[in-house]
C-alpha cells in the first residue's frame, strides 16, 4: 500500500510540473521571447560556423615544406614531453 501511495505521489508531482510551467510560458510569450526565437539564434550560430569553414576551404589546402617541417618539429617535441620517461622516486 505504501509503495502505491509513493508511486501516486510521484506521478502527481511529475504532472504538476507542466501545470506550474504554464504561467511562465505565458509570461515568456508576452515578453516576446518564444522557443522559436531560441531556435533561430541557434540557427544563426550554426550558419556563422559555416562561413568560417568556407573561408578555411578557400585557403590553400597544402602546407609548404617549411610549414610542414615546423609542424612535425612541434609534434615531435609534444610527443617527447608527453611520453618522457618518469624518474625513479
Amino acid at each position: 500500500m505504501k509503495f502505491w501511495l509513493a508511486v501516486l505521489v510521484t506521478l502527481m508531482t511529475l504532472q504538476s510540473g507542466s501545470v506550474i510551467a504554464g504561467p511562465w510560458r505565458e509570461l515568456r510569450m508576452a515578453q516576446g521571447n518564444s522557443d522559436r526565437a531560441d531556435r533561430n539564434g541557434a540557427q544563426r550560430q550554426r550558419d556563422s560556423g559555416r562561413n568560417e569553414r568556407s573561408e578555411r576551404q578557400q585557403r590553400s589546402q597544402r602546407l609548404s615544406d617549411d610549414e610542414r617541417r615546423e609542424l612535425h618539429r612541434d609534434l615531435d617535441k609534444a610527443r617527447r614531453e608527453i611520453y618522457k620517461p618518469r624518474r625513479d622516486r
